[in-house]
């Protein structure tokens, strides 16, 4: 957690206690309710209410061990919850397959960027995108002809000039746009950044918030983060867990206020 002195003493906004529970209304698209997962005697979560409304980036923050990736393999079926709801839309996706979650709108990057080393990044995206009905046929359609929406994406995520270059010569931060490239070919509603900026020089981390914020208004956004002063610049209002449980829900003045998150975070 080296990068987060200077995020909390920064910003003096206003010092609401947030609340930890999430903010239901008509605009929630995902949520959940008394979410747990338990591994023999670990509580990994821990009755999690969390809801993420449209079109809203939420940032997701914690020390190591606080259960952010977990949470995040449960709400998209890598894991099965021990208890507690998802819902998605109004529906109970609790318990689907992560290819089924996948098809109902949920997409998500990595910590650890995916790809095939020899493969170029226009044969990456043209395997991503898929149709509007997300069904499976067209991600293996070699035939069809995507280079509009290709060379879109491309674009959105600033790898034009890389397209017919393959992937293990992308720097570090090219494969991460190129992950981000991937998830946008799902066209999904909610998007699950798994620490996007992970590896990330300064310059890298300036590009990616700019191609998130480019692509806000036509998603709703997670970013699961270690790095808390870019999830501040971001997010329009913060999670934070701590050993498993929601400490604080609120908008980045509140967090980096808050009295609780500055005692986990810094032992004031």
């Amino acid at each position: 957690m080296d990068r987060v002195t200077s995020s909390f003493d920064s910003n003096p906004g206003g010092t609401t206690e947030a609340a930890a529970g999430p903010n239901q209304s008509q605009n929630t698209v995902l949520e959940t309710s008394g979410l747990t997962k338990e591994f023999d005697s670990l509580l990994a979560v821990n009755d999690v209410n969390f809801a993420l409304e449209s079109q809203e980036i939420h940032g997701l923050i914690g020390p190591n061990g606080a259960g952010k990736t977990t949470l995040v393999n449960l709400i998209t079926g890598k894991l099965q919850p021990t208890d507690g709801t998802i819902e998605f839309k109004g529906e109970d996706i609790a318990g689907l397959s992560p290819s089924e979650i996948g098809r109902r709108g949920i997409g998500r990057s990595f910590q650890v960027v995916q790809y095939f080393p020899e493969m170029t990044v226009r044969k990456h995206f043209h395997l991503a995108v898929r149709d509007p009905t997300r069904t499976i046929t067209s991600v293996f359609d070699r035939s069809t002809d995507h280079t509009d929406r290709i060379e879109e994406i491309a674009e959105r995520v600033h790898l034009t000039d890389r397209l017919d270059d393959v992937a293990k010569d992308l720097s570090h931060g090219e494969k991460r746009f190129l992950d981000i490239g991937l998830v946008l070919g799902l066209d999904a509603d909610v998007i699950l950044f798994d620490e996007p900026a992970a590896g990330l020089n300064t310059a890298e981390s300036e590009e990616l918030m700019e191609i998130i914020r480019e692509i806000r208004d036509e998603y709703t956004i997670l970013i699961i983060e270690h790095d808390v002063e870019l999830v501040r610049r971001l997010a329009d209002r913060i999670t934070v867990l701590h050993d498993g449980e929601t400490l604080a829900t609120g908008t980045p003045d509140e967090i980096v206020t808050n009295a609780r998150v500055k005692e986990v975070y810094l032992g004031e």
